[in-house]
């Protein structure tokens, strides 16, 4: 199974969405450089979304801007269908799922139903095995599912 980066984030200030840029650099064990989640914990170092969370939102009547669940990275594909302890190659960077993203309350300032509507499918946090740099429109390769 594979996909492509649809879009990416750089979360540089606070608030939601998270600014669109044309590349990020991941960093090994930390996260995207510039970010301001990164370096705080390697299991949360990025978060992945998928395409699906804003069909699933938008089918509700809600039209997010990409950015505004705060991923670093959105793919074509669910990583909700892959289990923790999945790899994924994107571009230069190899990526490790680690947990599901939980829902907080700073999505509520876009649409009150959208903290419960995209609960336990905002996203999955990812460790940076090998950084390197990942642009817009590269392909994700699904390289290990964990048993």
């Amino acid at each position: 199974m594979t996909g492509t980066v649809i879009s990416l984030h750089l979360g540089l200030g606070s608030g939601l969405p998270k600014p669109r840029v044309e590349v990020l650099e991941l960093l090994a064990d930390f996260g995207a450089k510039g970010d301001r989640h990164a370096g705080k914990d390697p299991d949360r170092a990025v978060l992945v979304a998928g395409l699906p969370a804003y069909e699933k939102a938008r089918e509700a009547g809600i039209d997010l801007p990409f950015g505004a669940l705060g991923e670093n990275l959105l793919l074509d594909l669910d990583p909700h269908h892959l289990p923790p302890g999945t790899r994924l190659r994107v571009g230069e960077a190899l990526l490790e799922l680690a947990q599901v993203c939980t829902v907080c309350s700073s999505l509520s300032q876009f649409d009150l139903r959208l903290p419960k509507l995209l609960y336990g499918g905002r996203g999955l946090y990812a460790r940076v095995l090998e950084g390197g740099l990942v642009r817009v429109g590269d392909p994700v390769r699904i390289l290990v599912t964990a048993e």
